[in-house]
């Protein structure tokens, strides 16, 4: 278990019982989602000085498909995003931005045994500027702590990001095309429709896989390719390089600018040494028209 849930696991589990249970419903426009099955988080309530209590659940089935990895980010993103629209005066009609997305987790949280029903998530906000917040997360299953991350996100009215996107603003999607997928297996995943990764030809290359009928991942019209993907897709390519398994306990994820769908992404990844010999550290990069669009590093616990 990483060393920052170790130290905080009593303190975060001695406020669960101190905070009443909160009793708002989740509106599916709040986590900028359309389909409500997709919505994971259940209720959320202030606790005051920026400090909110939010719960979530985990279907046993469904959009999602049971991936831990990808449950987790979407909790993280919903739950940054759920406090910016309700609590903070995000507005829903602007337009926001991920910069970036850390997150460490219990090494045994991968478990099938230990995979949680309900969770309940500490909140704290810290304003970066007028139009940028950091939410910072502790994740708690049945009263035990078992995640902890960090947000950036950034907002933009809508004027000003169209002119900002220009000729990208509108992407046909019924255009959008991907390449073949890499085997399942080999990324971690079950399903061919699920594999987001394509071969490129060099070892630990691939080209990203736009495949818009991935309601896990494109759950409506986008003019950019998620960040939400990014990470997935860090995860997969992780997965190929530390196979048969990674199981990722601490992921720091940086997004540089926006990924277009006319272009393609090849994403490189390699282990690189960690001074944790229970640990492989792997080093994700993806580059579009010559530019890094966004990194990711990951510990895999082995």
């Amino acid at each position: 278990m990483p060393k920052a849930l170790l130290s905080d696991r009593r303190r975060h589990t001695n406020v669960v019982h101190r905070i009443a249970a909160p009793v708002r419903n989740v509106p599916k426009e709040y986590v900028h989602l359309h389909d409500e099955d997709a919505v994971l988080l259940t209720k959320w309530s202030s606790l005051g000085s920026d400090r909110y209590a939010v719960t979530a659940h985990w279907p046993e089935a469904g959009v999602y498909g049971g991936s831990v990895p990808l449950l987790l980010a979407q909790t993280v993103r919903q739950g940054a995003l759920l406090i910016g629209h309700a609590e903070l005066s995000v507005p829903l009609s602007h337009q926001t931005l991920m910069e970036l997305m850390d997150f460490s987790v219990s090494g045994d949280f991968y478990d099938p045994k230990n995979k949680p029903d309900n969770l309940f998530i500490l909140v704290t906000v810290k304003r970066n500027n007028p139009r940028s917040l950091r939410i910072e997360q502790s994740i708690l299953s049945e009263g035990r702590l078992v995640a902890e991350a960090r947000l950036d996100y950034s907002w933009i009215a809508p004027a000003a990001y169209r002119r900002l996107r220009g000729a990208h603003a509108e992407v046909a999607w019924e255009k959008v095309t991907s390449p073949a997928p890499v085997l399942a297996h080999t990324v971690g995943r079950t399903h061919e429709r699920e594999v987001l990764l394509a071969p490129s030809g060099l070892p630990n290359r691939w080209q990203l896989r736009t495949d818009v009928s991935n309601l896990a991942l494109y759950d409506h019209r986008v003019d950019h390719v998620p960040g939400l993907v990014l990470v997935e897709a860090a995860y997969q390519a992780a997965h190929a390089v530390t196979a048969p398994d990674c199981h990722p306990i601490r992921v720091m994820s940086t997004f540089n600018r926006y990924v277009e769908f006319d272009a393609p992404l090849w994403i490189d990844a390699s282990v690189v040494p960690a001074p944790d010999e229970g640990v492989l550290h792997v080093e994700i990069t993806g580059v579009q028209n010559g530019g890094r669009a966004f990194s990711v590093s990951m510990d895999c616990a082995r």
